[in-house]
């Protein structure tokens, strides 16, 4: 498998990856590079065990040889006449079209090639061959013009920001992230480009650095201008302070303004803290509903545990009905019950049996017939008397 390493030509240039063959490469040393536009010095930031497979992209270059101090002498002498050369560069370029910026000049060790690096309007794209033309006639290396946009072109001279220190773009930054306005809302800034805007003219880049922090801090939050019911009243939320995490409430009914943590505030959310959306629209209804089923409501049952009957506890004693069920089933004082038991018998034994016939016999007897009493009994009929009526 082919070594690979990976080289930059300045401190924030783009990677590139470079096969160094036998040489033994440390992170910090300076090589040569062998490019179609000459020979280049560049330092090496990744050595061939920190290189993975399959993650170079672009051409693979070739390192030449470890640069020497004679190397290292010619490409400062290479450097110190850009600087001079630029500002004559610049002239020539303002003859063309003055809006046209010269950004950078870049020559090889040998001094045979120049590439120049210039911004321009986007309308003034054919006046680039005028441009070439008019540095061709004035220089004896061959140039090479690109066309850069403005952060490039920050990039490439370099300076401070507004925060006094050197710019992201041409200390360590090696590609450019997308920004836009919303990043700056996000952050509760105010949308203004002038305070917001780098030295290049665009958005700073450093909006997208905390971007999500803030946006953590705000997602359990309600949103500036939105109001909330609090069990004080109903509050608007005024402003979001995200360094310090205090929010600042205005309530409606007493005119207060308060400072609550965001800390606070977001532990009381969903609870005693709520939209004042979902109060209204679904709370409201809810709390209605329980009011109308309070003013119909009669009473509450309560229900009351009773232990279950059980009939199979020999040593239970009979409820009082039972007693009585059982005290009409005995005879009177004063009755037989030979009737009853000649009838048990009579249904056990079969019919004609000498059981039966004197069964028979002590019922048809006239003393053993009782006498019958009440009203419509009365007393017995004497025939004598009967006739002795009619008479």
């Amino acid at each position: 498998m082919e070594k690979i390493a990976g080289v930059r030509l300045s401190t924030a240039a783009e990677l590139i990856y470079c096969s160094p063959g036998e040489i033994d490469l440390k992170i910090g040393d300076y090589v040569i590079i062998s490019t179609n536009r000459g020979e280049r010095v560049g330092r090496v930031v990744l050595t061939p065990d920190q290189v993975m497979a399959g993650s170079t992209s672009g051409p693979i270059r070739v390192i030449e040889r470890l640069a020497t101090e004679d190397d290292m002498s010619r490409e400062h002498q290479a450097k110190d006449k850009a600087k001079e050369e630029i500002s004559r560069t610049q002239a020539y370029a303002a003859r063309i079209n003055s809006k046209i910026r010269v950004a950078s000049l870049n020559y090889d060790l040998a001094g045979n090639y120049l590439d120049i690096k210039y911004t321009a309007p986007d309308q003034q794209h054919r006046r680039e061959n005028d441009l070439l033309k008019v540095l061709t006639d004035n220089y004896s290396e061959s140039i090479n013009l690109s066309k850069i946009g403005d952060r490039d072109r920050a990039k490439e001279t370099g300076g401070f920001g507004v925060c006094g220190r050197e710019l992201c773009c041409s200390s360590w930054m090696t590609t450019f992230p997308s920004i836009s306005m919303k990043l700056a809302k996000d952050q509760g800034l105010a949308p203004n480009p002038s305070k917001i805007s780098g030295v290049c003219g665009r958005l700073l880049c450093c909006l997208t650095f905390e971007v999500d922090a803030y946006r953590e801090i705000a997602g359990t939050l309600p949103k500036i201008g939105k109001t909330i019911s609090t069990p004080a009243g109903r509050a608007k939320v005024l402003s979001i302070n995200y360094l310090s995490e205090t929010v600042r409430l205005h309530f409606k009914d007493t005119g207060e303004i308060i400072q609550i943590s965001a800390a606070e505030l977001r532990s009381q959310m969903g609870t005693t803290v709520r939209p004042i959306e979902l109060d209204s629209k679904v709370e409201a209804a809810v709390r209605l509903e329980d009011e109308e089923r309070q003013k119909n409501l009669l009473a509450v049952l309560t229900p009351v545990d009773t232990p279950a009957e059980k009939d199979s506890d020999p040593n239970r004693k009979q409820p009082e009905k039972r007693k009585q069920d059982k005290n009409k089933s005995r005879p009177r004082r004063g009755t037989t019950s030979s009737k009853s038991n000649s009838s048990q018998i009579a249904r056990r034994r079969p019919a004609g049996t000498k059981a039966e016939q004197t069964s028979s016999e002590e019922n048809n007897s006239p003393q053993t017939k009782s006498r019958r009493r009440g009203r419509r009994g009365g007393r017995r009929r004497n025939p004598e008397n009967e006739s002795s009526k009619t008479d």
